[in-house]
C-alpha cells in the first residue's frame, strides 16, 4: 500500500526541501500505530523537536491524530481506536492515507498534548 509523507520545515535552512514529501510503501495489514512508530525512528525528522501528526485521505493531512516528542517513549494518539486500525482498513473507508507531521516549537509538549486532547475530545493514550 502507498502513504504519502510530508512534514513542515524546522528551519529556513530545511525549507529549502520542504514540502518534504516522502512515498512509502508499507504493508497494509500494519497498523496506523506502527506506521507512525516505524516513521518516528526513520530519521525523517528532527527528533528533538515536538510533531503533530495529521492524516487526510486522498487529500491534504489536517486532522490531527496524534503526538510524537522526544521526552515520550512513543507516539501519543488522540483516539487509541486508529492507532488498531490497519492501513487497509482505513484505505476500504476513505481511500489512500496521507500523513503530515507539523513542526511545534512554542508550546511545552504537555501543554499542546492537553489543547489537542481538549479540542479532540480524544483521550490521552
Amino acid at each position: 500500500m502507498r502513504v504519502t509523507l510530508t512534514r513542515a520545515g524546522v528551519a529556513m535552512g530545511d525549507d529549502v526541501d520542504a514540502p518534504h514529501e516522502y512515498v512509502r510503501q508499507v504493508d497494509g495489514g500494519s497498523t496506523l500505530g506502527e506506521l507512525v512508530r516505524q516513521v518516528a525512528v526513520s530519521g525523517y525528522f528532527p527528533q528533538m523537536a515536538c510533531w503533530v501528526v495529521c492524516i487526510g485521505w486522498n487529500e491534504p493531512a489536517t486532522v490531527p491524530i496524534a503526538m510524537l516528542t522526544a521526552p515520550w517513549d512513543r507516539p501519543r494518539f488522540l483516539d487509541d481506536a486508529l492507532r488498531h486500525r490497519t492501513l487497509d482498513s482505513l484505505a476500504a473507508e476513505r481511500g489512500e492515507p496521507n500523513l503530515f507531521f507539523d513542526y511545534r516549537a512554542t508550546v511545552a509538549p504537555e501543554v499542546l498534548w492537553q489543547r489537542l486532547v481538549g479540542e479532540g475530545g480524544g483521550e490521552a493514550s
